[in-house]
């Protein structure tokens, strides 16, 4: 048994690499936390009164380090959600979109231990891509020079990755509800829009997905996420990871 779902790992593994959505995503996790961090400690340095240089004053706190990293973070919050929600929709999603979900049927591996395998490759992914985006971010910071001796809470672009990577786990039980990506898809959107209400409400500390934002200083600075708040994201994953797994093993041909 151990050995057929270590092939499924492999299998989905290679889906992954081949695919040029995961590519594209991949690359945007990684390097567009720090070109944006480093292009706003830029504009604020130039004393710029560009358009963009005016929003880099309301994502950037503090100055050195501690402005470099928030906004880093600020910017992963939203690229790991968007990003990871586009490459979790595609990898169940297209089984259904691209007819190969029949193929599926005919494996002696059971559907729940596909669903699985899945969720398992895509957990590595996120806490990979996360570490590369903050090595990233962290590697230009020393680059830019001027920041200070060390970054203090270096580790905050990397919880906001892995927080918002779990909250993406949701899209899988979409794509496989209804049965293509783009149900997951209009899904993705409309969590952004929940979590841009709920925010503005007072509400976003207890919202699984306001938590990574707020957490990176989205919210400013006067809000904190604190205790249970962080678990939030983490039961999130966990109960989309079980309810897919279920929805896979119950799957049917030609059933809604």
């Amino acid at each position: 048994m151990t050995g057929d779902f270590g092939r499924l790992l492999a299998v989905e593994t290679m889906k992954m690499r081949r695919a040029p959505v995961v590519v594209i995503c991949t690359a945007i996790i990684v390097l567009a936390p720090a070109l944006l961090a480093a292009a706003a400690i830029l504009a604020l340095r130039a004393d710029s009164s560009s358009t963009f240089a005016a929003k880099a004053r309301l994502l950037a706190y503090g100055s050195g380090w501690t402005a470099y990293l928030g906004t880093g973070a600020q910017v992963m919050a939203v690229a790991v959600l968007l990003c990871l929600g586009f490459g979790i929709a595609w990898c169940f999603g297209r089984e259904f979109t691209e007819g190969t979900v029949a193929g599926l049927f005919a494996l002696p591996m059971g559907r729940g231990a596909i669903a699985l395998a899945k969720c398992t490759v895509l957990l590595v992914w996120s806490v990979l891509a996360s570490i590369a985006s903050t090595l990233v971010l962290l590697g230009v910071g020393l680059a830019l020079g001027d920041l200070g001796s060390q970054p203090p809470r270096w580790w905050l672009p990397l919880g906001v990755c892995l927080l918002s990577a779990c909250n993406t786990f949701p899209l899988a039980w979409l794509a496989t509800v209804a049965r293509g990506y783009l149900g997951a898809v209009g899904g993705l959107i409309g969590l952004v829009v929940a979590t841009q209400l709920v925010t503005s409400f007072g509400g976003g500390g207890w919202f699984p997905w306001a938590v990574p934002g707020l957490w990176a200083g989205l919210g400013g600075t006067d809000i904190h996420i604190v205790g249970g708040q962080f678990v939030l994201p983490v039961a999130v994953a966990l109960i989309s990871i079980v309810a897919t797994t279920v929805r896979w093993r119950s799957l049917e041909l030609g059933s809604a």
